[in-house]
């Protein structure tokens, strides 16, 4: 059965929102893009002016409406998927232990170990995904402990958690009421659905996505998810350095895409002209910007690099290091990225099986498609697939009354994640507007 699939990713650069037909092998059509410059409603991946990005949001969402989903499909748009993330978002790991009275692991069991798991509220993290759990059975790793005897079982959980309590309030505010929100699906698990292979993640690798805000360094070996941290740099800050040369914010984004390069080339003398013809007409040496451009792309990937050797996991990544987003548009980052370690770099864009490819900054909003199991748009003449709606999260009381324990059942329990699919296989990318 068909099904028509809204996503939206609300990024630092760029809002962008998709529509797309997803047929019953798995494969994508992506019928209709829309993206708007997000201007600043959004820093490091998280809402910061509601009722701009409430404007931009429903302006995509009613440009995907008017001139696709109602006259091509004769139905509007219901539902969206939503990325979620940002700044301060990371694993955190939790563990369970129980003593088997009975000498064999029951089902009821597990069953009460979930239950637990689903009832945990860290003081200062929000939970946004529980990934599954690692099973030990009397320190021993078992993947099946049902019907296993033993003394006691350990369930070793990683939690997917962010700082900010409010986010998905936030993220529910800047969608119209008219639209609900299918689900919330973490940034880097769908990036990763958009780019990386079954292979790859078995065999470990990183996935670094150099974005606008953020630079996001995720690490999968034996086919899960094992870490997982934001670095709060990236190529805004790059373009912010920039303006160091007198040139405005607008200026210094032309300068870093057009002359921009993460390797410095002392030989280069030439000069680009600003303003040229006009009262403000001045030059800069290429090599004064790119002095500044590779310092601040050193920072960034001495942190990566910081981080993959912090992991524990830096000796297991026989796939080595994918490179996407935006900001890994820049000009020689894989080979800076290669003079500074020994792992085989590779960049990445969502593929496609008909050979073509999205642009890198598009990854995230492809691998909520990829991930996304229910309905958007209910087509006459069609039986829809439906989905659960995603409770609307309800903001916190006000100051000077405490706010009271969340008791709303995990979201995210409800939402199947699907990424363990080669992207050759899952892609049919069509960009007929038609």
């Amino acid at each position: 059965m068909e099904q028509y699939i809204v996503a939206i990713d609300p990024g630092t650069s760029k809002m962008t929102a998709m529509i797309a037909k997803k047929g019953a092998g798995g494969k994508i059509s992506i019928l209709r893009t829309e993206k708007v410059d997000s201007e600043n409603c959004i820093r490091r991946g998280c809402i910061y002016n509601v009722d701009a990005a409430a404007e931009k949001a429903a302006g995509l969402l009613s440009r995907l409406n008017d001139d696709y989903a109602m006259p091509k499909l004769n139905a509007p748009i219901e539902k969206v998927y939503v990325s979620i993330g940002g700044q301060s978002l990371h694993i955190e790991q939790y563990s369970i232990r129980k003593q088997v009275e009975t000498e064999m692991i029951e089902q009821r069991l597990l069953n009460e170990i979930e239950d637990e798991i689903k009832q945990y509220k860290p003081e200062l993290y929000e939970v946004l995904e529980i990934l599954p759990a690692e099973y030990y059975v009397d320190g021993q790793l078992i993947d099946s402990p049902r019907g296993t005897t033993a003394s006691s079982i350990e369930a070793r959980y990683r939690l997917i958690v962010v700082s900010n309590p409010n986010l998905k309030t936030l993220i529910r505010k800047a969608i119209p009421e008219k639209i609900k929100i299918a689900g919330y699906i973490v940034a880097p698990l769908a990036t990763a659905a958009a780019v990386l292979d079954k292979k790859e993640k078995e065999l470990g690798c990183v996935l670094v996505e150099f974005g606008a805000g953020i630079t996001c360094v995720a690490i999968f070996k034996d086919g899960k998810l094992r870490y997982l941290v934001t670095i709060p740099l990236g190529g805004l800050t790059i373009t912010k350095d920039i303006r160091c040369l007198n040139v405005s914010e607008e200026e210094a984004e032309s300068l870093k895409k057009n002359h921009g390069s993460a390797v410095l080339d002392w030989d280069d003398e030439s000069k680009i002209t600003i303003d040229k013809g006009l009262n403000t007409e001045r030059e800069i040496e290429v090599r004064n910007l790119n002095t500044i451009v590779e310092a601040r792309m050193d920072e960034i990937l001495a942190n990566v690099i910081h981080q993959i050797n912090e992991s524990g996991y830096a000796d297991f990544l026989a796939s080595g290091i994918i490179i996407t987003g935006g900001g890994a548009m820049l000009r020689r980052l894989e080979e800076s990225f290669r003079n500074k370690t020994d792992k085989n770099i590779r960049f990445a864009y969502p593929a496609a099986s008909n050979g073509t490819n999205k642009p890198a900054e598009d990854a995230t909003v492809i691998g909520l498609l990829a991930m996304a199991e229910g309905e958007c748009i209910d087509v006459p003449g069609k039986k829809a697939v439906q989905t659960q709606e995603v409770p609307e999260p309800q903001a916190p009381p006000q100051p000077p009354a405490p706010s009271k324990p969340s008791k709303k059942k995990n979201i995210f329990d409800r939402l199947k994640t699907n990424t363990e699919r080669l992207m050759t296989d899952l892609f049919e990318i069509d960009n007929n507007d038609e």
